[in-house]
Parts: structure tokens; C-alpha cells; sequence
């Protein structure tokens, strides 16, 4: 008898193993789940036993798209997803077009201004809730509160040690700015004067 072993049907036990271990990191769809905005379908997959997720963007969708041509598109991309799964898909198309009713709204954004007052890169930018104010954070250690509609800086909060990573107002008053850093502190300003509290 061979040191290798034998499992049933005269395989090896190395083979059996081999297949096993080669069927556990397959990818295997779970589920589809529906998002009505931006318009799409997420495929919940198993990869090597962990759970994944990936979006499939449908932009273009409208309530006269083809059904069957954004069908095949998907079905041709998306290799896990197999014959069986095109009717449940089929539907959840569908459900996404009725909602989309007689068309897409396409709204278009243009430029209005590009403000470039840090010396270092931004982290994060923010509105106040009635969008009169807007605030930056930097590489640079500050942050400045702004104008929307001039682009006039209005305060700039210095006073952190490093990076100024988070910032927020305190909506829906917006007449405070919380900053964090990466100095391990936040700080509250007075949006209007710009001094600590």
C-alpha cells in the first residue's frame, strides 16, 4: 500500500485535501442587495470564508434602459453570478427603474472656485448647515473658516501641534468649529471670533 493513502473512489488523500482546500477559497455570491442611490446593485460574496461586498454601479439607468442589455452586461462582468441568479437580478432591475420613474434628473455641476490659502495639503472640508460658511482643515496645523459666497477667509483657528485631521461645525447652529489632530487633542473655536473656548 502506498505511504500517500487512499480515500474512497482510489484517490489520494492529498488530492481530496488539494480539492478541498481549492473549493473553500471559491468565491460564492450570497446575496444582491438593492441601492436606489446612486443607482446600483451590491454582490454579497464569500472569498476564502470571509464576506466581501462589491458595488455594481448603474448610473445611466433610466426607466427606459433595456432591461436585458444592463442584464448581460452584468451577468458578462461579474463571473460569480450564474445562470440561476439572472431572474432575482432581472427584478431588482426592474424595481430600480420603477423607482427611477420616467427618467433620471441629470443635474450639472460646474466650478465655481478653487481657494488654495494653506501651505500644505487640505484633510477635510465641511458646510455649516446653512451653507453661508464652509471650513478646512491642513497638513499645516490650522483651520480656516470661510465665506461661501465671496471665498473671503474669515478666521483661521491656529493652535494644534500637528496635523488638523477632523473638523465639524456644531450644526445646526454652526456658530462652533471642533477641530481634531493628530497632537492626540481637539479643540472648540468660536466660528465668528475664532478664539478657544
Amino acid at each position: 500500500m502506498s505511504a500517500r493513502g487512499f480515500s474512497g473512489g482510489g484517490r489520494s488523500l492529498e488530492e481530496a485535501q488539494q480539492r478541498a482546500a481549492t473549493a473553500s477559497s471559491r468565491v460564492k455570491l450570497k446575496k444582491f442587495l438593492l441601492r436606489y442611490y446612486p443607482p446600483g446593485i451590491i454582490l454579497e460574496y464569500t472569498h476564502n470564508g470571509e464576506l466581501m461586498q462589491r458595488s455594481v454601479d448603474l448610473l445611466d439607468l433610466t426607466a427606459e434602459t433595456d432591461t436585458e442589455a444592463v442584464l448581460n452586461q452584468i451577468v458578462e462582468r461579474e463571473k460569480m453570478i450564474k445562470e440561476a441568479h439572472r431572474e432575482p437580478l432581472r427584478k431588482l432591475i426592474f424595481k430600480l427603474q420603477a423607482k427611477l420613474g420616467g427618467g433620471v434628473v441629470k443635474t450639472n455641476f460646474a466650478l465655481s472656485k478653487v481657494l488654495r490659502a494653506h501651505i500644505l495639503p487640505l484633510t477635510n472640508c465641511a458646510f455649516n448647515k446653512g451653507g453661508d460658511k464652509f471650513i478646512t482643515g491642513s497638513y499645516d496645523r490650522t483651520c480656516k473658516v470661510w465665506s461661501t459666497d465671496t471665498s473671503e477667509e474669515l478666521q483661521t483657528l491656529e493652535g494644534h501641534k500637528n496635523v488638523v485631521y477632523a473638523i465639524a461645525f456644531n450644526n445646526p447652529y454652526g456658530d462652533r468649529v471642533l477641530t481634531g489632530s493628530f497632537d492626540k487633542t481637539a479643540k472648540l473655536w468660536d466660528a465668528s471670533t475664532g478664539q478657544l473656548y
